[in-house]
This record gives C-alpha cells, structure tokens and sequence, in this order.
C-alpha cells in the first residue's frame, strides 16, 4: 500500500468503524484506502447537515482564534481553500479588512483560482482530501513569495494506542490524519518554512522562495 501523500510505503495500522486505516511510514500520515471512502454525493450530503454558520458561535469562535494567530503576519488578500457551503471564515476575514476570496469543490467549484494570495488557508477541510498530493501541489502553488499557507486539522493522538478509540477517525468523511511530523515533511517537500504550530490542530508555514512554489510535491 502507497501513501496518497507521499507515495511511500504504508503499513496496516488497525482496522474499525468498518474500514481499514493505515501508517506511512515517511511522512506519518494515517489514511483510509479508497476502497473505503463513500460515495461523493453521501459525503455532500453529510456536509450540508454541520451547522457551519455565522451564527454558531462556538463555530465563529474557533475561526476567531486561529485569525488572531495570523494577525502577527501581514496579509492583504487570502484564499479560503474549501470554504464549505457558508463561507464563515471567509465573512471574518473580510471584516479584518483581508480580502478573500472562497473555493470549494462541492459548493463553489467555479472560483477562478488564477490569482496568487498573502495568504491561503484551508481549515477542516485537509481531513477530506482525497488526492492529498494533489490538492497540497495546488494550494501551496497559490501562496505569494513571502506569503502563508495556514491549515487547520486535528491532529491524531501520539499516545499508543490511542488511536483507536479516537472520536474524530469515527467521521467517514474523515480519510486521511496528520501529525506535526507530517507537516514537518510537508514544509521540507514545499522548500516553505514552518513557522506556527500548535502541536494540536492549526499549523502555519511561510513561502519564503523567490521561484514558483508547489513543484516537489506530486510523487
């Protein structure tokens, strides 16, 4: 078995909630074969059914706290990366005086993505990704020299063991987890900088290369 995001050799870790997960054994991303992923239209489906709005504020708030992060860092124009069918962090951003603009392949798949960006963040939306190679060659190609790819996702427990009864592997929309040391491989395979992590959930690298980033991802 390859990994989907670095196309290294993976190891069957354990298997539940009627799937199989396994590890890299490079960049330590634990991902779910595509055998086991649902159809697209059921996970649409399940999206629709989050109340992801403005007026969650406990929503609101976790968007809130990571835009406070950013605000050390001087950004003008950002790309919110799968935005979700109401773009509340794109609404928050905007208010910051950021302009934004909001992609999502479900639900806003005709966003020209022609632009380059301060800023491109992506959050609760890496869990998801299918082709994860892919879509990293894609969104860090859009980030400014100079610029930041921020990224927000759980990241999966260390402890042995813990794994398995870990709530947030119980989504099926839920394929693919990282750890620091996954995002530690991502920044060496973008030439970006790792400059904000949290160890949690929300990791920040800066594009600090002066040619066009994204070219060493795809295996």
């Amino acid at each position: 078995m390859k990994c989907p995001l670095c196309n290294s050799s993976a190891h069957f870790l354990i298997s539940g909630e009627n799937r199989e997960y396994w590890l890299c054994s490079v960049c330590r991303a634990i991902f779910v074969p595509e055998g086991f992923h649902i159809p697209r239209e059921e996970e649409v489906k399940r999206y629709l059914q989050h109340e992801n709005s403005i007026d969650n504020d406990g929503y609101v708030q976790m968007f809130q706290n990571k835009i406070n992060i950013l605000k050390d860092y001087d950004i003008q124009s950002a790309l919110d990366y799968g935005c979700g069918y109401e773009p509340v962090l794109k609404t928050l951003l905007e208010k910051e005086g950021i302009h934004t603009t909001g992609y999502d392949p479900n639900f806003f798949p005709d966003t020209c993505l022609d632009s380059f960006y301060d800023l491109v963040i992506s959050t609760e939306t890496f869990e998801h990704l299918r082709n994860p190679a892919e879509e990293l060659e894609r969104v860090s190609s859009k980030v400014k020299p100079g610029g930041y790819l921020a990224i927000m996702t759980r990241f999966y427990p260390n402890e042995e063991n813990a794994f398995s009864d870990w709530y947030y592997k119980r989504d099926p929309t839920h394929i693919i987890f990282y750890c620091s040391q996954t995002f530690e491989w991502i920044a060496e395979k973008t030439g970006f900088k790792l400059i904000f992590n949290n160890e949690h959930d929300f990791v920040v690298l800066n594009n600090s290369l002066s040619r066009e980033a994204g070219s060493n991802l795809v295996p």
